[in-house]
């Protein structure tokens, strides 16, 4: 950091004044000088590199420096941060403490850090430590970072200067909005613990416990997902919970179990490429991947496709289950086994939907299916008799 030359001058003459101030005091009793504040109409401060470049500017309409404590109040001001040579951060608050001439910064009041480039991220908070020579500025009260998608907010945020790393510790949330308008409730949030993202690369990590719920514009948790720990990249839009996770759609009483899955959240879609199983009310699903469109309130099962509920086992190359609607279809090599006269049903489709028993009735409507049925009668040991049948079949 570079003052006025006149600095260290009027330094040299205060000191040089002090024993002419204290002859005109009584000899026994010691007098304390305190030079008075110099006060400054504007001041500019920078700071650059061993290499030339320039690292960060400061400046004020308005600023007091105590010589004595090396101290600079700044009223307004406002800085840039660069990066290789460029301007990455623009920062301003209602006022700065510039401590040991720029060794620590203090920034208090409305603290704005404004990226300049890539997502254009805002960050606010009423309270930012800054230490130039670290490249670290850490936003200790009230911390969010804004951008035109959503809002993370957490106890404390640290922003590496040359890496572009916020790091977020305490209780990180991430809240999103559909759209523009952020007056309402975030149709979704994503809460852990601390958390690492680089601005750059969108590359995020974080401790759990993840809890993530979306909900509808009353305030009611619509689907709720629960994990470990999670990564992602928030460029491309897509985060991973690490297992066990667990999904519950509160209002129809299911609770999806899965391993590790992956959110993507610009399209509202929670999938899986490994086996999960699923319980709703009286009714089990499993199957070895699925992708959820939390838009459409539908769940596709990808290969191997189980359907189980009292009685009855569905077996299909793929299902899609409609939560809202309480539909279900299986389709490919469809073959449903019922225990009562161990009957057996092949098909290449068959539609059903929850009664409100919480039991599927099947049917078949425009496909060709087979039944086999066991009929025991007195005396014989049960015969298996194939039944082909047309469409529309109940099962």
């Amino acid at each position: 950091m570079a003052l006025p030359s006149r600095h260290a001058w009027f330094s040299s003459c205060l000191i040089a004044c002090l024993p002419v101030l204290a002859g005109c005091a009584n000899e026994s009793t010691p007098v304390a000088v305190e030079a008075p504040p110099f006060v400054f109409r504007s001041l500019e401060l920078e700071q650059k590199g061993g290499d030339g470049e320039q690292q960060w500017s400061l400046s004020s309409p308005e600023a007091r420096y105590e010589l004595s404590k090396r101290l600079v109040r700044a009223r307004k001001p406002v800085g840039l941060l660069y990066r290789d040579g460029k301007p990455s951060f623009r920062i301003q608050s209602d006022l700065a403490y510039v401590i040991n001439d720029g060794d620590k910064i203090l920034l208090e009041g409305n603290v704005r850090l404004q990226q300049l480039t890539g997502r254009k991220l805002l960050i606010q908070g009423d309270r930012l430590r800054w230490s130039p020579v670290e490249g670290v500025l850490t936003m200790e009260q009230r911390p969010r970072a804004i951008d035109s998608e959503s809002l993370i907010s957490a106890s404390e945020a640290e922003l590496q200067q040359t890496t572009n790393e916020l790091t977020l510790t305490g209780t990180v949330q991430l809240d999103r909005w559909t759209d523009s308008d952020r007056k309402g409730r975030p149709d979704s949030s994503l809460r852990s613990r601390a958390a690492q993202w680089n601005l750059d690369s969108g590359l995020l990590r974080a401790k759990g416990p993840i809890l993530g719920q979306r909900r509808d514009a009353e305030g009611t948790v619509l689907e709720q997902l629960e994990g470990v720990s999670l990564d992602g990249n928030t460029l491309k839009g897509e985060i991973t919970v690490q297992a066990p996770v667990i999904i519950k759609i509160p209002r129809e009483n299911g609770v999806l179990k899965a391993r590790a899955t992956t959110w993507l959240f610009r399209d509202q879609i929670i999938l899986s490429n490994e086996p999960f199983e699923a319980d709703l009310d009286r009714i089990r699903i499993t199957g070895n991947g699925f992708r959820a469109d939390l838009g459409q309130t539908t769940v596709n099962v990808n290969g191997d496709c189980e359907i189980t509920q009292p009685g009855e086992r569905l077996k299909a190359d793929r299902c899609r289950w409609n939560w809202s609607s309480e539909a279900i279809l299986a389709e490919g090599q469809v073959r449903l086994k019922r225990d009562e006269n161990d009957q057996v049903t092949r098909a290449t489709r068959l539609e059903g939907t929850v009664g409100e028993e919480g039991r599927i009735a099947f049917t078949a409507p425009g496909s060709r299916v087979q039944s086999q049925v066991k009929i025991k009668d007195e005396g014989t040991s049960g015969t298996s008799v194939p039944r082909p049948q047309r469409n529309p079949v109940s099962f």
